[in-house]
């Protein structure tokens, strides 16, 4: 059923079917020997919805079984392909798109195949398979990944210790602090901005800098431990090759899969202490990563610059 080259049958899992005289389908999990890294793993279902079939009690079930399997596996990419008919997927699962835009029988595009990614593939039309009454469609993958779709961005980070911290506290204790506010003249904001700009020099001088590289798919809860054990699998994988003993190469892997696991159970609770708590902003910033949120720019023309002052002349005017 599944090409062996695309995907071991080891990595193949059945999760769910359903069959009745309005609906049929069957759903298959895959984990390919290849895999973008944002997908966890490739949900298929193959659907068939006869002519007669009462198309609302079907797309319902459906509807029902693909937002379950959602919910089970968030990061998995979906493909909902079949004989559709008259049914369209979209009126219950807006956010699924269509694929397919030529027709396969009789001028109407009665087989469908979804996906929950834009732009996955191109569809071209082919001859039917010897006496079937409908087309077959050739699909080409369109889908660029993350990792192409956008530069790595560079953030740089303060890299604190123990040593910054003695050092920040031996160089505080020592500092006439009246100073700041007899040049101030004891004007308070003068003042604070004078103090707060002292202690950022201090810090600036004290503590190093870090820049770090962040790919678009990488995940919010790899750090730097993870890559280290990443660089250390790959490693032990490579000598294993050439020295046909893989023993280190599974420990490596073994302890890998351990360091996500802890990885993602502190993500977790940081991300649930973030709605617990009491900080708006960090919960805002950990939803728009959850749902990779990208805020859109507009660049201001000039004529927006100037139309608030405009405005105001023709309020003064009336």
């Amino acid at each position: 059923m599944v090409n062996e080259t695309w995907c071991g049958h080891n990595n193949i899992q059945e999760l769910n079917s359903f069959c009745s005289p309005d609906l049929e389908f069957l759903t298959i999990k895959c984990r390919p020997h290849y895999l973008p890294r944002e997908f966890s793993s490739i949900i298929i279902t193959a659907v068939y919805i006869p002519p007669q079939a009462d198309t609302s009690m079907a797309l319902n079930e459906l509807y029902l079984t693909l937002c379950k399997l959602e919910s089970t596996y968030p990061e998995a990419a979906f493909i909902v392909a079949g004989d559709f008919n008259k049914a369209n997927l979209k009126t219950r699962l807006p956010k699924l798109y269509q694929h397919i835009d030529c027709a396969t029988r009789a001028g109407k595009t009665l087989d469908h195949c979804y996906s929950n990614f834009r732009d996955a593939y191109k569809a071209l039309p082919r001859p039917p398979f010897r006496k079937a009454d409908h087309g077959s469609i050739l699909l080409l993958p369109a889908y660029r990944q993350k990792l192409k779709q956008e530069a790595p961005t560079l953030r740089s980070v303060q890299c604190w210790s123990d040593q910054s911290d003695s050092t920040l506290q031996d160089c505080f204790h020592h500092v006439d602090w009246d100073m700041f506010l007899i040049a101030s003249n004891n004007n308070i904001d003068e003042y604070a901005d004078s103090v707060s700009e002292f202690i950022r020099t201090c810090v600036e001088d004290v503590v190093p800098i870090a820049t770090i590289k962040t790919f678009p798919n990488q995940k919010p809860w790899i750090d730097g431990s993870i890559r280290v054990k990443l660089k250390a699998r790959t490693t032990a994988f490579n000598q294993g090759k050439v020295t046909g003993n893989m023993t280190e190469y599974k420990q490596c892997s073994y302890s890998l899969r351990k360091a996500i696991k802890q990885a993602k159970r502190q993500y977790r609770a940081k991300v649930e202490s973030q709605f617990n708590g009491s900080d708006t902003r960090g919960m805002l910033q950990d939803l728009q990563s959850i749902t990779d949120y990208k805020k859109k720019t507009s660049p201001v023309t000039d004529q927006e610059a100037l139309l608030p002052g405009r405005l105001n002349r023709t309020i003064q005017c009336h």
